[in-house]
Parts: structure tokens; sequence; C-alpha cells
């Protein structure tokens, strides 16, 4: 048995500065099975909460039976910039200073789980090093997704170093596990040798935190909802970004075609392409669209149950292919409330959970014509759709489930080719 595990993530996030990430749950569930884990992380992420170390290299501190370690590192912000990268460098140093240097006992297992990819390289240097096992966990398909999103050339000096990195943690990787359902075809397409280690393991949720979050709350959309929506509107929510990436646009479009019929939309949150389509709302006269300012993360759940119908538009892209397993999902599916979804890539959880609907991407007409299809729909059978999620979720997806598939992929890594 592989007793010593460390679980390394530049982004992973404790619940004690922020936004608990899948990191933190299954090192939580893996130490709460008598294994000795270390959840490797940075201060260089969006924490709610930036400790202050000064010249330290790291700050060790415990949960219960999981050890944490956060390593020191720059500010940073949200989205792709050079000092983003140039914390990625500074992060991989003062990691290796932390694993050669102040750990006391030798890993059994490393599990590294991009971003930032270069851990990719720290590694697989320190499986050699320490001669344990090595897991690369893919969260986000690194370079294809910047290839991708900024249309950069796969000479590019920037994307040909990543590439090698990428292939690198493949090739020394004793299992590879992706969250998205179809990452064999990409890792395939790098080496087919790769193909016998690869491993499927969705996003999930932690029942308990959920719960938790939720005690106590206020409900802060009761004055809205009375106040803006007429009694007996079929209402379409959206909560998450409101950017071009997200499609929100195309929400606004099937509102303008529904515009006669007693359907509500309503927005959650905030983005770049906000303002304009509020302008574009009130130039086209359209009564049936409102923009709500966004909450904390555990306040969402009351507008996510207000809710009848839930949109989660996704634009075209060739990544896609891999599939997805976005944490919005495990958010609207423990709401209760069915989902469509507008997307081309590989279709998994809310067809197998039978919990909605996948429509064709980057078409307003369809999505406004299923729209209505949905609100024609009984309650009871809405109920029982919104239902089905839910209990796909309790029964496949929680983090506790979870973690003994990982970690049954970890106690038979000998046997994996």
């Amino acid at each position: 048995m592989n007793k010593k595990i460390w679980y390394v993530s530049k982004y992973a996030m404790h619940p004690k500065y922020g936004i608990p990430t899948r990191q933190y749950f299954f090192s939580k569930y893996f130490s709460e099975r008598e294994r000795a884990v270390t959840l490797i992380s940075s201060r260089s992420a969006a924490l709610n909460l930036f400790p202050k170390l000064g010249f330290k290299n790291q700050l060790n501190f415990k949960d219960e039976k999981l050890n944490c370690v956060l390593i020191n590192g720059p500010k940073i912000k949200l989205g792709f910039n050079l000092k983003r990268i140039w914390s990625w460098f500074i992060f991989e140093f003062r990691f290796l200073l932390w694993a050669l240097f102040f750990q006391k006992e030798k890993p059994d297992v490393i599990i590294v789980s991009s971003l930032s990819l270069l851990t990719f390289l720290t590694g697989s240097f320190l499986k050699k090093y320490y001669n344990c096992k090595l897991i690369c966990e893919v969260r986000d398909i690194w370079p294809l997704t910047i290839i991708e999103a900024k249309n950069w050339g796969k000479k590019n000096l920037l994307i040909r170093f990543l590439s090698l990195v990428e292939y690198t943690g493949y090739k020394n990787a004793d299992a590879i596990i992706g969250t998205m359902p179809n990452l064999k075809e990409h890792v395939i397409n790098i080496n087919n040798k790769f193909k016998e280690k690869i491993f499927h393991i969705p996003m999930g949720y932690d029942p308990k935190f959920y719960d938790k979050r939720n005690i106590g709350q206020n409900d802060p959309f009761i004055e809205v909802f009375d106040q803006n929506i007429p009694d007996g509107n079929f209402i379409v929510g959206y909560a998450g970004t409101i950017g071009v990436i997200n499609c929100t646009e195309q929400i606004i479009e099937a509102a303008a075609k529904l515009r006669n019929e007693p359907i509500s939309f309503l927005l959650l949150g905030n983005g770049p392409i906000k303002k304009t389509l509020i302008i574009k709302v009130k130039k086209h006269g359209l009564k049936n669209v409102l923009f709500l300012e966004p909450v904390k993360k555990e306040k969402v759940q009351f507008f996510l149950q207000k809710c009848d119908l839930l949109l989660h538009p996704v634009g075209v892209a060739k990544i896609y292919k891999y599939g997805l397993s976005p944490n919005k999902w495990i958010d609207y599916m423990y709401s209760s409330r069915p989902i469509l979804v507008s997307y081309d890539g590989y279709k998994s959880i809310i067809n197998e959970a039978n919990c909605g609907r996948f429509i064709r991407a980057n078409d307003p007409n369809l999505l406004a014509q299923t729209i209505l299809e949905f609100s024609k729909k009984p309650k009871r059978e809405l109920v029982e759709i919104g239902q089905n999620g839910k209990k796909y979720l309790e029964d496949n997806l929680s983090y506790n489930l979870l973690s003994n598939r990982y970690l049954n992929i970890i106690d038979n890594l000998n046997k994996i080719l």
C-alpha cells in the first residue's frame, strides 16, 4: 500500500484561504483512509486571504490528519499574463527547495495536478530522485487550451516548450488521470504507448461542505424575485462569468426571440461583456431579462433553486471533443433543477444522469425553441428531471466515492504497464 502521498497543485485551495478545490477534498479523504497526505499549493493563487510569509519559503499547517504546505510566491490576478507565467517558475523553484531540504519523509506517490504544467517536470525529476510513483492529473489540457484560446501556432517557442513538458509528464507518469471523460484520445494522439495508463475521475462534490455552507445563510434573492418576476413566469437562470467565451450573448438572443412568452431570464455574475449586454437589453426593450450582481459562493444555491431551468452555453472548440467536467454542472445538479447545455463536444454526466439536455452549440434559435419546450413541460416532470441530477450526484460524484476510485488506481500502480 502506498502510504505517503504528496498532492501538488499550484492552484489548490484550502478552505482557510478560499473556496476549497478538488485537490483539497481528495487529500482530506485520502488522509481519513490512513494515508499520510501532504497537500502542496501556492500563495500565488487567487486566494481570498493572502497570508504574509515574508522571506519564508513556505507555511506549514495541519487540517486534522492532513498536512498542508503553502509555498511562498507573488500575488497574481486572474487571466493569462507574464506575471502568472513567472509565478509558475517561482513555484517550481520553491517547491523543489521544500521537497529536497524541508520535508521529513520521502513520498511513495507524488500526484502533480495541472495547472501549472511545469509541475509535470518537477514531478518527473522527483520521481527519479525518490524512486517513487508519479501520477499526472490533467484538469485543463495544456498547451492545447492556450493554442485554441489565443490562436497561437504550434511553432511558438512557449507552445513548443509546454508541449515538451506535457510529453515528459505523460512519459514519466505511472498513471494519467483526467477530469475530462475522453482525455485518452488526446493522450494517444501524443503517443499511443501511453494509452494503458489513462484514467478518468471527474470533478465531484463534498456533501458535508455543500450542506454546511448553506446553514445560517440569508436568502438575498427573495425581494429580487418577488419584485421583478411576474407571477407564473417560467424562470431561466445562468450563474457564472458573463463573457464572450461563456457564450452569454446567446442567452440574450434567445430571450429576444421569446420576449412575448411568459419566460424570464436571469443572469447572475460579472464579466467583461456584462455592460455591453445590459446596453443591448435596454436598446431592444427586453423586459424579460434581469442581471443580478454576484454573491458569495455559498449563496448561489438560493438563486439556482429559484429557477425552473438552468443554462450553460458552451462555445465551439476542438478541445471539447475530449469532454468537460465543470464545477458549474456540479452546482447546477446539486440545486435539483433541469439543465440545458448547448455544446458540440464529447457528452457526459448530464446525459448519463438524465437531468437535462445537450443541444447544438451556437444556435440561439434552437436554444430559444428548447427553452420554450421546457417551459411547456408539467411541473412534475421538471421536478423529476432535476431530482435525477441530484441523485446522480449523490450516487456517483461525491468525493468520498471518487476517493475510493482514486486510491484503487494508486494501490495498483505496480500493475499498470
